[in-house]
């Protein structure tokens, strides 16, 4: 017999109310966030760049001498000559810029230009060291494509060995994934031309040198970098029916943090089984003006990290949790600001006669709320099951009161919730530890009137040693139900990755660990990077 049974024949009811507004960052138009912080998309870049000289056959120096005729590369006996190349790094603030512009800037270690000498109308060349610090830093955009397994094989076999992994793991088919890729499209970048870009050559160097030497980078940016991997996404897409927190479609942020640039964060914006996104995607992308990722988790104060994920309360807790255990409890709940009050119950009457009329009452009340405790892991239960038997003995006929016998008390519940992390990439999973108990019945109200005759009559309706007992007795099987409902969502749920990821480039993967409700109920994950 459920919980809602056993109410309507006490006659009890519950009432819906709304949930009180999300605060500030809230997930309330998308339904997961990514953030990835610009310190850790550096981390990553450097493995990007490393893994695209190995598949360049480009070793510690590069050479670069080309030139462009008729729309085609040939060699040239002036250029770029052993020269070494930092990594690229990337600035997520971006004044002005639109919205997915990010600023890179490449730097040039040490190396020759080969060169023509307009002024001495001769060859030369111009040698350059560390300590020169020549770069060049430019604005590009940020774009997605979807791409192949194939095709992913050609620009990146680490990430293309990641994504089939994923794919092969869930045991589906390809033809029910979709692969996308974010970029930063070099493809446009100009260094000869004005605009947002800064050239860092030293004014002692020829201007002919210098022209040499930017051309010659504007070849490599155009060609050989072209759409430069930020990372790649596997998704279901929306051609099947998919799980509850499988990932279906998504967007890229760029949020800038001035007063720690570091601190900044690219996100993937993200829905799951088949949510649409927002009919206003940049006034969605607006709400989210508040800092993802705690500075001090970057730099070692409180921790290190490469950013955060979020699960909005909307997907994690209202449709999943709370749907889950409304629908087995059979009602409901009251909803406050990160708290769901479930209750019920009510009264039974009925009435006896031998030499004695008598009335007798007992009622089973019910109430238990699951709360979501901001800044922990932990959903706290709570609540109390009550009770009461009365019997109130008359005379016949004149209706005297002579005898009774008035029993009450309750039971109270609490427990918590703990959600714990688990595993890496497509094996992670947020599994629950759950414990909870209900305490020693308490019994509020003993009294009787009327001798042991009463006594006797009132223990053949209501069973038990003591007056605990009774109370116990009474509340048996509204406390089995509870703990029923309890225990088949939060021992048997669980929340995994296994039909999509998030693959940094250049290999490498994301673990996601210390999961805490965020103050509008989000729950929220430090990601940790994972080099290759």
């Amino acid at each position: 017999m459920s919980l809602q049974t056993l109410d309507k024949q006490a006659g009890g009811a519950a009432v819906l109310t709304k949930a009180s507004a999300p605060r500030s960052n809230a997930l309330t138009d998308f339904d997961m966030c990514v953030a990835l912080a610009e310190r850790a998309i550096d981390s990553q870049l450097y493995y990007a760049w490393m893994a695209w000289k190995r598949r360049k056959s480009f070793g510690e120096k590069i050479t670069i001498k080309k030139v462009k005729r008729d729309g085609k590369l040939v060699d040239s006996k002036y250029g770029l000559s052993d020269v070494v190349l930092a990594p690229l790094t990337i600035s997520l603030n971006v004044p002005g810029g639109r919205l997915g512009q990010v600023r890179v800037t490449l730097g040039l270690v040490s190396g020759t230009v080969d060169y023509y000498d307009e002024v001495s109308d001769c060859p030369a060349s111009f040698a350059f060291a560390k300590q020169d610090d020549w770069s060049v830093s430019f604005i590009v955009d940020l774009g997605k494509d979807p791409i192949d397994l194939d095709a992913l094989a050609a620009i990146d076999p680490d990430t293309h060995q990641t994504a089939k992994d994923v794919i092969t793991s869930s045991g589906l088919p390809d033809a029910v994934f979709s692969i996308e890729y974010l970029f930063m499209d070099l493809t446009k970048v100009d260094l000869l031309l004005e605009g947002d870009k800064d050239v860092h050559i030293p004014d002692a160097v020829p201007d002919s040198a210098r022209t040499k030497a930017l051309s010659c980078l504007n070849l490599m940016l155009q060609g050989d970098l072209g759409k430069f991997m930020l990372g790649t996404v596997v998704r279901r897409n929306n051609q099947q029916a998919v799980p509850t927190f499988a990932l279906t479609d998504f967007i890229f942020d760029v949020h800038a943090n001035p007063q720690a640039p570091y601190a900044s964060t690219l996100s993937y914006l993200c829905m799951l089984a088949h949510h649409a996104l927002p009919d206003n995607i940049d006034a969605a992308r607006l709400k989210l003006q508040g800092d993802w990722v705690d500075p001090a988790k970057l730099d070692g104060k409180d921790g290190l990290v490469a950013g955060v994920m979020a699960i909005g309360r909307n997907v994690f807790l209202d449709k999943y949790l709370i749907a889950w255990f409304s629908r087995l409890i059979g009602r409901e709940p009251n909803a406050g600001d990160l708290a769901w009050t479930y209750g019920g119950g009510g009264v039974n009457r009925w009435n006896s006669s031998d030499i004695i009329d008598r009335e007798w009452e007992k009622s089973v009340d019910w109430t238990i709320t699951l709360a979501a405790q901001p800044g922990t892991n932990q959903i706290a239960i709570s609540g109390r099951v009550s009770s009461h038997a009365y019997m109130d003995g008359y005379t016949l006929g004149a209706h005297w009161h002579t005898e009774d016998i008035h029993i009450e008390g309750y039971q109270d519940i609490s427990g918590v919730i703990e959600l714990q992390a688990q595993g890496i990439g497509v094996d992670f999973q947020l599994v629950p530890k759950l414990s909870y108990h209900f305490g020693a019945p308490q019994v509020t109200q003993d009294s009787i009137d009327g001798g042991a005759k009463v006594l006797t009559a009132f223990e053949k309706a209501f069973t038990g040693d003591s007056t605990a007992d009774k109370l116990l007795n009474l509340q048996a099987e509204t406390i089995q139900r509870i703990s029923a409902s309890i225990d088949e969502v939060f021992k048997s749920f669980s929340v995994t990755m296994a039909q999509h990821a998030f693959i940094p480039p250049g290999g490498g993967a994301f673990t996601f660990q210390n999961p805490s409700f965020s103050p509008a109920g989000d729950l929220t994950f430090d990601v940790i990077y994972k080099a290759p």
